[in-house]
């Protein structure tokens, strides 16, 4: 699956998506983010965080961070002229991370939510999504009334954690930092069920975890969308151009057309 997704990032991208990854690509200028106040952790590059565990949207292939949400930033950051440089670390940490300056933006299947919005900006929508609960193919839980009472976990920091709690209640919560971790948990009974959001559910359970499946796609009607430093104003009306204009002439289509089903 992964040769396939990388078959659609080269068409999508050209010869932009073979350098990006943990290290900047080079030979870029920055005029076109220089318009406006346009701050930047590294003159000349976009300095993006990702939590590189959710396929088809950010995951590792050998040091490379890709998928969806990388090929959709590299695209952006062309079209500011600025060279990308994308690097992994803990989902519950990106918002802080861009709240204090470290990175310019974070790209994660992140949901625009009132409690994010309190710390960093949000781009305009880029993704529409709901989220699904996991269970093992042979599990006795027969829909979302069967979860209570039972051991379900979620990825600390998301809306899959925040359904789980107002939803079934936290006293058989488990969060879990790593999605893998968290579907490991689910393998060896140490949780019976997880949220998460449906297209990474089904990337999953497709390829890697085919002895789990998806019980039931919840209906949350979430939006993804670029988290931007709320001193940034500039870079987030630039990064919603692009995204607009991407739209608009059908790139976002092409990248996402084999990329995320």
């Amino acid at each position: 699956m992964k040769t396939k997704f990388m078959k659609v990032l080269a068409l999508a991208m050209g010869a932009a998506l073979a350098c990006f990854a943990l290290s900047a690509c080079g030979g870029g200028s920055s005029d076109n983010a220089a318009d406006g106040d346009i701050k930047l952790v590294k003159e000349g590059t976009l300095t993006v965080i990702t939590s590189a565990d959710y396929p088809p949207f950010e995951y590792m292939d050998g040091d490379n961070i890709v998928g969806y949400d990388a090929a959709i930033i590299t695209e952006v950051a062309k079209r500011l002229d600025l060279d990308v440089q994308i690097s992994h670390m803990a989902f519950d940490s990106l918002i802080t991370q861009v709240a204090g300056g470290a990175a310019d933006v974070s790209i994660s299947a992140m949901t625009i939510d009132d409690e994010r919005l309190a710390e960093i900006d949000f781009t305009d929508s880029y993704y529409d999504s709901n989220l699904a609960v996991v269970v093992k193919t042979d599990s006795k839980i027969a829909d979302l009334d069967g979860l209570k009472g039972v051991a379900i976990g979620a990825q600390s920091g998301t809306s899959g954690e925040n359904w789980v709690k107002e939803n079934v209640g936290d006293e058989n919560y488990t969060p879990f930092q790593e999605m893998t971790e968290a579907l490991s948990s689910l393998r060896t009974g140490k949780v019976e069920a997880l949220v998460f959001d449906a297209p990474v559910a089904e990337q999953y359970v497709k390829t890697s975890y085919t002895d789990c499946k998806v019980l039931e796609v919840i209906p949350t009607g979430e939006q993804y969308g670029i988290a931007v430093n709320k001193e940034n104003k500039a870079l987030t009306e630039a990064i919603n151009k692009a995204l607009a204009d991407m739209k608009a002439d059908g790139t976002m289509d092409e990248i996402g057309k084999e990329l995320v089903k």
